[in-house]
């Protein structure tokens, strides 16, 4: 009998993360022999360069910008030669650079390289000009002209990128000592930046993936903590609210909650999710607080009901590059107050204790806090909040506005929550009603279709109704082979989940929107069978496996694995996407004299697609 095994093995080479597989920076005391074997045969020598190039080039945006002002500068070139040169010369030059790199660079690397002269030949200057509606003539040299430019642009963008992601230029390290080097770094420019974009998987996982971005961890400085605990206990009387406090404010919380803001555990545990070559992380000392939970349940609509409904803390959710975090530092024991976030798996739901740490993102991370059932506390839960702004590295000026836009938002909810804290007139009760339905407004939104992906599909739907069809009808394909491929760092599991959601939910309006208008009934009432049929195994596979590991559950380590012998399984391998193969194509064959040449293919190509993580599937998993 077919079984299915839902716990496939885990692919330690294809998920390794892709900053892990940067060469390393080669000492200068190294010497490496420059011969025809190591030219041409082995290739080592052009290895050998890319140790230092990519050391110069480790922030992403830096790998990926060079692309555009590198490729700039070589179209530049190329097209330079076939307007300099006769058609025999220029043809000469160009093949004799296309070959030579072919000839000296890693066979994936040369492959990429020759595609990308092949298409500078392919885009003449005038038809560059007449796309930008640039006039040639009206620039010194017409056509030499644009060339020059062209390469001129593509050097100075390329220093301008390296300033903003402060990065040095890998020729500021030899152009001193070794001049002659220049040569060889420009005829391996290019490759070489194929190379850094071929080593990041072309930025798939950071495209499509959703990873679990919350830190957690034991503090390092637990005398702060411990200092902390008895201030609270000593201090702050019980409340039926909760009791905030501001701890630069007071004598006896400045200095420990200092030490915990340079807690190197805490950096450690930020430092495995930011690398330093991409962010720099500084405190937000003005947001911190020590809080601490209210005495009692929470019974009617105030601000405190906010904590036990699913929210984010901030509105900032659309910085580009930075992420304000919200870190939690238990300073009592606590048993009985759970941290649930909605957008990860249930596991990762943390209980808070004493010298924990638990951070997230204030304004993208969904959160609210329980009571677990048949637990009490002996002391109150009391926490203090530490607040940090993490931004791309060197940009200290944006880092420092967008820690003063969380901060000026803190600041005016604040204001907001104390004065809804007890609600007694009318217009106080209103705030605090206004308070909690915003934020179950905007839980909802983060839920079920998440701010990004409502960004992206109005972004797609402005380009046109092919451009939305195409952009919105297979984004659901990429997250599922992208995640499936590349499974750590852990995914953050509910906000995949929610994504495919969605986006199969677009996929299928658009099929509809294209297939029923064919359907005529009972003319067609087979047909209709024949399709959901199949469908339907797709559904009892579903029902068999549970969403969780529909979702491959079991693939990311969130379940464990299970045998699964009931039907569909026991009869039909993978019926998970044969189910929607048979379905497609009976409405294929159905509808083939009536149905639109363009629907065809968009049926096709969803089969394609399903096919495609099938294989993916059949190649890298146990069954």
């Amino acid at each position: 009998k077919s079984r299915h095994l839902c716990k496939k093995k885990n692919l330690a080479k294809s998920n390794k993360h892709n900053t892990s597989r940067f060469y390393k920076m080669t000492s200068k005391t190294d010497h490496h022999p420059h011969d025809f074997r190591s030219i041409f045969w082995n290739k080592s020598s052009y290895d050998y360069f890319a140790q230092t190039f990519h050391h110069y080039h480790k922030h992403d945006l830096n790998a990926l910008a060079h692309v555009f002002t590198t490729g700039l500068g070589v179209w530049g070139a190329i097209q330079m030669a076939l307007v300099t040169l006769n058609a025999q010369q220029a043809t000469i030059a160009v093949c004799f650079y296309a070959v030579a790199i072919a000839m000296t660079t890693p066979v994936v690397t040369a492959v990429f390289h020759t595609a990308f002269v092949y298409g500078c030949l392919q885009l003449s200057v005038l038809e560059a000009a007449e796309t930008l509606q640039l006039p040639v003539d009206s620039i010194p040299g017409g056509a030499h002209g644009v060339c020059a430019l062209a390469i001129i642009l593509g050097y100075g963008l390329q220093d301008l990128i390296h300033w903003l992601c402060d990065e040095k230029t890998l020729m500021s390290s030899y152009i001193k000592t070794s001049p002659l080097t220049l040569i060889v770094h420009t005829a391996w420019l290019m490759p070489l930046v194929i190379d850094s974009i071929l080593i990041r998987h072309f930025f798939v996982p950071k495209l499509f993936v959703n990873r679990n971005r919350n830190l957690f961890c034991k503090v390092a400085s637990k005398k702060a903590v411990e200092d902390l605990r008895e201030w609270v206990n000593k201090e702050i009387p019980e409340k039926p609210e909760t009791t905030h406090v501001w701890p630069h404010n007071q004598k006896g919380t400045d200095g420990p909650v200092t030490q915990l803001e340079n807690d190197a555990s805490i950096m450690a545990a930020f430092r495995a999710i930011f690398a330093s070559h991409h962010f720099d992380i500084q405190p937000v000392v003005e947001m911190n607080e020590i809080y601490v939970t209210a005495a009692g349940a929470i019974k009617e609509i105030t601000s405190d009901a906010v904590f036990y409904t699913p929210h984010t803390d901030g509105p900032y959710w659309w910085l580009p590059g930075a992420s304000l975090y919200r870190v939690l530092v238990g300073i009592t024991p606590n048993k009985m107050v759970r941290t649930n976030f909605n957008l990860q798996h249930p596991t990762d739901n943390k209980t808070l204790d004493m010298y924990d740490t638990l951070g997230f993102d204030y304004n993208r991370e969904l959160h609210w806090i329980e009571n677990v059932p048949g637990q009490v506390n002996t002391e109150r839960r009391s926490l203090i909040k530490l607040h940090f702004i993490v931004y791309p590295k060197g940009w200290h000026r944006y880092g420092k506005l967008c820690a003063y836009l969380n901060f000026s938002y803190n600041t005016w909810a604040r204001q907001n929550f104390v004065r809804t804290l007890r609600p007694e007139t009318f217009l106080s009760q209103l705030n605090a009603w206004w308070i909690f339905a915003t934020t179950w407004t905007n839980a909802m939104i983060e839920l079920l279709i998440g701010w990004p992906n409502l960004v992206y599909v109005m972004a797609a739907y402005s380009l046109g109704e092919t451009a939305f069809l195409i952009l919105t009808s297979f984004r659901h394909y990429c997250v599922y082979i992208s995640t499936f491929a590349y499974r750590s760092p852990p995914v953050a599991h509910e906000s995949f989940m929610r994504d495919c959601k969605f986006y199969k939910t677009l996929a299928l309006m658009h099929l509809s929107k294209q297939i029923m208008p064919l359907v005529e009934l009972p003319r067609d009432l087979t047909g209709v069978a024949m399709a959901m049929a199949g469908f339907s195994i797709t559904i009892l596979a579903t029902m068999q496996l549970g969403m969780v590991r529909t979702y491959f559950g079991s693939e990311l380590g969130f379940v464990k694995p299970s045998w699964i012998s009931g039907f569909p399984y026991n009869t039909i391998p993978h019926p998970m996407i044969v189910g929607q193969l048979i379905g497609f194509s009976s409405i294929l064959y159905w509808f083939k004299d009536t149905m639109p040449k363009e629907t065809v293919a968009l049926v096709v190509a969803h089969m394609s697609s399903y096919t495609l993580h099938m294989v993916q599937e059949m190649l890298t998993s146990s069954y």
